[in-house]
């Protein structure tokens, strides 16, 4: 499915950006259970911040992660919306460019923490079915002959925002167990996040 990772990416910066305010920094996230709000916000800002300094050794490692929440930290939930929203125009130009195997996961990731984020602040995950028709093929693939699920279960279970308990409650054709280490590609939660949809 051909689609425009740019768009795609500034929708999701634009809904993460009226769900978070400086009243709700504090609040935890349970699907980063090391930050808040804030720290959630400082790596996505981050993340646009480094792409365009070229700053990329380390990607997607947790010491390049951790340097973004530590370099965000004296700046409020404003002031990293208002950098996100000034320096994002040139990635999502990038990302609408042509070529890059790799730029998808820029586009997953912001959608994982837009779900992380509507999640810690009591509100039910929703994503666009354009973004779901389009990653469910990309995360499904080498496994979807051996369990059914909804795209937003794949998303979610894939990147590690389920326990193994609720992946094995998918409806799996075969034995689950087989296939646990390979369905995570990020780790699996300890607890559940109790997400709505």
């Amino acid at each position: 499915m051909s689609v425009d990772l740019g768009v795609l990416y500034r929708g999701a910066r634009e809904r993460v950006c009226s769900l978070v305010s400086d009243e709700v920094a504090a609040v935890a996230v349970a699907a980063t259970p090391a930050w808040d709000v804030h720290d959630v916000v400082a790596h996505l800002a981050g993340i646009v911040e480094d792409g365009i300094a070229g700053n990329m050794e380390g990607a997607p490692g947790e010491a390049w992660t951790a340097a973004q929440v530590e370099r965000g930290r004296s700046k409020s939930v404003s002031e990293l919306v208002t950098q996100w929203t000034e320096m994002a125009p040139l990635m999502e130009a990038a990302l609408s460019s042509p070529g890059g195997d790799m730029r998808w996961r820029a586009v997953a990731d912001i959608h994982t923490h837009e779900c992380d984020l509507r999640t810690a602040l009591g509100h039910p995950i929703e994503l666009p079915d354009e973004f779901l028709a389009w990653v469910q093929p990309i995360l499904a693939e080498g496994l979807s002959e051996l369990v059914d699920a909804p795209a937003i279960e794949w998303f979610r279970g894939r990147f590690g925002r389920r326990t193994a308990d609720e992946v094995r409650a998918y409806g799996w054709k075969v034995d689950p167990d087989v296939h646990l280490d390979a369905f995570f590609i990020f780790g699996r939660a300890e607890q559940s996040l109790g997400e709505r949809t």
